[in-house]
């Protein structure tokens, strides 16, 4: 209001300067100034130009404030020119139009100043100690740019890196654009600056060549995450920059899922996720939370993993109806009292045991946990005719090497012969079974493993040189999961496409890199030899299956032996008899028998084995 007062003084003197006899034509000095600052008063309301952050103006704020100027200014003139009468015309229009450059000039020059003064001064004076490059000149990576140059944070723009030759030499908000390719990458090195910032996920995944590339001439990456909305509001860019993990690259592009058809099969649906409170079992909750279910029941053993999930949904899903309940998919009792109170439509089977050393030093627990208690929650599906149950298997269940590996296969080889039996069918459900590699980030994998031994300083254990894993991200396996139960037959086995299998000395090697350390100078990797029942590489098919495609595809349906339910229940019921007993050679006896692929490796059992030419005897 103050530049609208001096604006029109101005614009007063400056029409006086043409015309000596001004006051015949125009009202005094004062009554100008005064139909100004109403006039714009108003305008300014009407249009809330005082709003905006004025360090952050942007184009689209210089145009509201300029149309409510003229719009002020339209008023100025009906208000002189007709309100007051005796006025000329032609001179209240040459008053209205000084006013309103001068106007204009000020307020947003004004604006302009602040946000010079802000992005070239103020981030001099903050505490920025960490130079980088901007990977890109793509809009998001100029936005992004701009707006660290305006946050007080610690970065600073060194400038953008492009592997587009056209842009070379070219500027941007001041800042150098620098062409780059795998020859002369060196040249970063003569700006002093030892930070590449990639504006997203999907530009550093589109770029993973060049991610190692800047690793190995010690330059650091980092990268702004694809924060939810929720978890994200307030925060500023600074503090959302973090450095490049090795699940960011191991990561994939994001997997095009059926939202309409899944929605279709949850909302409204009560669901009932065993394992809840796991890696694969919280994530599915997340996803179904997200598509409108009646009710979500999340079924664990783990009293805090539980707890935490309970707090944090209901953070995240205030309007989530669910419930977070104890239990043991062991205990018949609890799960008849589930089942009854809460009546499931869907079931997603994640409880399970998954350590493949820890199930070979106790199979027992293995059969009991991942074979009994799938048993149990399937039949308690059967008995009250829910819609749907899939199971969460594992590639190690192809030609089982481990315990692990041969209880799951055995826990598909039930569910695929319960859904063939008459009376299931009868019933309409659907039985499925789907079946993946390692997921980054669970509970007990490699990755975090190497972490807390780069923390503690080394070395990195390494079971074997040439091991290899399938890896996925836990959001893609459980949208996966999500898409093969909509879209699942009764009785198959659906298998993810895992993509390539990763050396797991490359992936150690890349961590340390990572961290900015140097192997053998700063951190070692020692290599163990293998766990029992550990292979080198996982399948995600038998020898002697096929596979069929899907509609999607990412998924698989697997062609695999097919079983007689009454067959094999005996050995199944025998199995768990046994299992209760502790009768643990007895145990594995009848999985071999069982599931006559399963041949132990590197592991006591492999004595039991019956072609001992393929049997690798622990030393």
């Amino acid at each position: 209001m103050v530049t609208v007062l001096c604006s029109s003084i101005g614009a007063y003197a400056l029409v006086l300067l043409f015309y000596t006899n001004l006051r015949v034509f125009l009202p005094e000095i004062q009554w100008c100034a005064a139909i100004s600052v109403i006039a714009s008063a108003i305008s300014f309301i009407a249009f809330k130009t005082f709003n905006g952050i004025i360090r952050y103006s942007t184009i689209y704020e210089i145009q509201k404030l300029l149309f409510s100027l003229v719009v002020s200014h339209i008023l100025i003139f009906v208000s002189i020119y007709w309100g007051l009468g005796d006025v000329s015309g032609s001179i209240t229009v040459a008053y209205c139009t000084a006013s309103f450059l001068i106007s204009s000039v000020t307020l947003v020059g004004f604006r302009f100043l602040i946000v010079f003064i802000y992005s070239h001064y103020a981030q001099e004076l903050g505490p920025r100690n960490v130079s980088i490059f901007i990977f890109g000149i793509s809009p998001e990576s100029v936005s992004l740019a701009q707006t660290i140059k305006m946050s007080n944070g610690k970065y600073r723009i060194a400038g953008f890196i492009s592997t587009n030759f056209e842009a070379n030499t070219k500027k941007v908000l001041n800042c150098p654009i620098i062409y780059i390719d795998s020859k002369n990458l060196l040249k970063l090195l003569k700006y002093k600056t030892k930070s590449v910032l990639f504006p997203n996920e999907k530009a550093l995944l589109d770029n993973k060549g060049l991610v190692d590339n800047l690793l190995a001439i010690k330059i650091k990456p980092y990268v702004v995450p694809q924060y939810e909305a929720a978890e994200s509001v307030g925060e500023p860019i600074y503090k959302q920059i973090r450095s490049v993990q090795i699940e960011d690259l191991l990561g994939r592009e994001e997997i095009d899922i059926s939202m309409d058809l899944i929605s279709s099969s949850i909302k409204g649906k009560t669901v009932l996720v065993t394992g809840a409170a796991g890696s694969i079992g919280s994530e599915i909750v997340r996803q179904v939370a997200k598509f409108d279910p009646k009710l979500v029941v999340c079924f664990d053993i783990a009293e805090t993993p539980l707890n935490d999930l309970d707090l944090e949904l209901k953070a995240r899903f205030p309007n989530l109806n669910f419930k977070a309940v104890i239990g043991d998919v062991r205990n018949s009792e609890r799960l008849d009292m589930v089942f009854t109170r809460n009546k499931p439509d869907i079931i997603y089977h994640a409880a399970a045991y998954k350590h493949v050393p820890m199930m070979e030093n106790n199979p027992c627990e293995a059969i009991m946990t991942n074979v009994y208690g799938t048993k149990l929650v399937a039949d308690f599906a059967v008995k009250n005719a829910v819609e749907m149950f899939i199971m969460i298997s594992t590639d190690k269940a192809v030609n089982p090497t481990n315990i692990m590996g041969a209880s799951k296969r055995i826990a598909e080889i039930y569910i695929q012969t319960l859904a063939a039996r008459e009376d299931v069918k009868q019933k309409n459900m659907k039985l499925v079974t789907t079946r993946f590699g390692n997921v980054l980030g669970s509970n007990g994998s490699v990755i975090p493993l190497f972490k807390r031994q780069i923390e503690s300083g080394g070395p990195l254990t390494v079971t074997d040189e040439n091991i290899t894993r399938y890896f996925m991200t836990i959001p893609e396996a459980c949208r996966l999961v999500l898409e093969a139960s909509a879209i699942g037959k009764t009785g198959h086995i659906y298998v993810f496409d895992m993509g390539e299998p990763v050396k797991i000395m490359d992936l150690a090697k890349r961590m340390i890199e990572l961290a900015g350390l140097r192997l053998g100078r700063d951190i070692d990797i020692k290599v163990t030899g293998l766990r029992p029942g550990e292979k080198l590489y996982e399948e995600l098919l038998n020898d002697s299956e096929t596979v069929i495609p899907t509609e999607h595809e990412k998924i698989l349906i697997a062609k695999v032996r097919e079983y007689s339910y009454d067959d094999i229940l005996p050995q199944i019921e025998k199995m768990i008899l046994l299992s209760r007993q502790v009768e643990i050679e007895e145990t594995v006896v009848e999985m071999k028998e069982l599931v006559p692929e399963f041949v132990s490796k590197n592991s006591y059992f492999a004595k039991l084995d019956k072609d001992k030419s393929k049997a690798v005897i622990l030393d």
